[in-house]
């Protein structure tokens, strides 16, 4: 179970592999669409979790209410995410002027990579996304869209936005440090927002740290309001 995979517990199902920051560390999330887990369906979890070899687990980002069974066995709170909404009722946000020389486009499969490099650059190693991260950011809805901001032929900022039903999710943005000042950030979260729209979506959501400052005034300036929904992520040793 060294490589991400959905396990089957009864008619539970999880998905684990291993967290990109560590080898021994499991990263445990539920697939969209399916029950909560219950708690004992999570101890037989842990139980292959184990056997696999890993010795923490770290969950995905879960709502409050999600989270109790979790923590009935034992999770704790290891991290707290905030969430930001921005209604979609006739927007029309304006389009952030770019340098002539920056231009966003749909990302092809080569530039897989090259964002990664760019999340590596924008995010501290815990919250850094590898290859099956970022697949599961554009799978993670049943429709999504991958965009990349380009500086003289060079990845410097990309998105990865979702919707599900009448929601829309800005799943991922990262802007390389080096394009700080550029407004990479600004664009990409507009075209974000404009997509969501085309697509009859009422609202668009997007979540961060609660520390990242500087994504959250972004966030605000575009028209994002803070909610009371707070996610978590949640971590527990293998036991």
């Amino acid at each position: 179970m060294k490589t991400r995979q959905t396990l089957t517990v009864g008619d539970e199902r999880f998905r684990i592999g291993p967290w990109h920051a560590s080898r021994e560390t499991a990263y445990l999330a539920v697939p969209p669409d399916v029950p909560r887990p219950t708690a004992e369906g999570l101890r037989r979890c842990l139980t292959n979790i184990a056997d696999a070899g890993y010795s923490s687990i770290i969950t995905s980002a879960l709502h409050p209410h999600e989270a109790a069974s979790f923590l009935a066995v034992g999770f704790e709170e290891y991290d707290r995410l905030v969430v930001l909404s921005h209604s979609l009722a006739n927007i029309d946000p304006p389009r952030p002027t770019l340098p002539d020389d920056v231009r966003l486009r749909r990302a092809r499969h080569r530039d897989r990579d090259a964002a990664l490099v760019v999340d590596g650059r924008a995010f501290k190693t815990f919250w850094r996304l590898d290859g099956p991260g970022l697949h599961e950011a554009e799978t993670a809805t049943p429709i999504s869209r991958f965009r990349v901001a380009e500086l003289d032929g060079r990845v410097v900022g990309y998105a990865v936005t979702g919707r599900a039903g009448g929601q829309g999710f800005l799943q991922r943005l990262a802007t390389d440090p080096q394009a700080a000042g550029m407004g990479v950030g600004s664009a990409l979260t507009v075209d974000a927002l404009r997509w969501c729209a085309r697509r009859r979506a009422r609202r668009v959501l997007v979540n961060t740290q609660g520390e990242n400052l500087r994504a959250i005034e972004l966030y605000r300036r575009l028209g994002f309001t803070m909610t009371r929904g707070d996610l978590v992520v949640l971590s527990r040793p293998v036991p």
